[in-house]
């Protein structure tokens, strides 16, 4: 199974809905990702996740390819424990980014500015 990336511009955001399998192309899937933000001149990002397939142990690659020198808001399932974090904000701050994870695709744009 493949992956399949997704692009719209909300506001001032990118939305991006990633879903298939990121097994063997997390880091492929990050900088097709990041090549559309510069190409868009686009500092804030919304990265859904909850189409993938496997993102538990390849989601911190992924959202660490997309996350330096912009916002970011992950939306990922409310069903999983406490949004477990596998890429800390603390981590995304020391590549100059800020990192926040969410259920609610509203609230991510908020958080955004958008």
């Amino acid at each position: 199974m493949g992956y399949r990336i997704e692009y719209a511009l909300e506001s001032r955001a990118m939305v991006v809905r990633v879903s298939g399998c990121t097994h063997t192309h997390a880091k492929t899937i990050a900088r097709e990702i990041q090549r559309e933000a510069r190409r868009a001149a686009i500092k804030h990002l919304v990265l859904d996740v909850r189409g993938l397939v496997d993102r538990f142990g390849n989601l911190g690659a992924l959202v660490l390819g997309t996350c330096r020198n912009r916002r970011v808001a992950v939306i990922d399932d409310e069903d999983d424990e406490a949004l477990d974090q596998p890429f800390s904000e603390d981590a995304a701050r020391r590549r100059d980014a800020e990192l926040r994870y969410f259920a609610d695709p509203d609230a991510a744009l908020a958080w955004l500015g958008g």
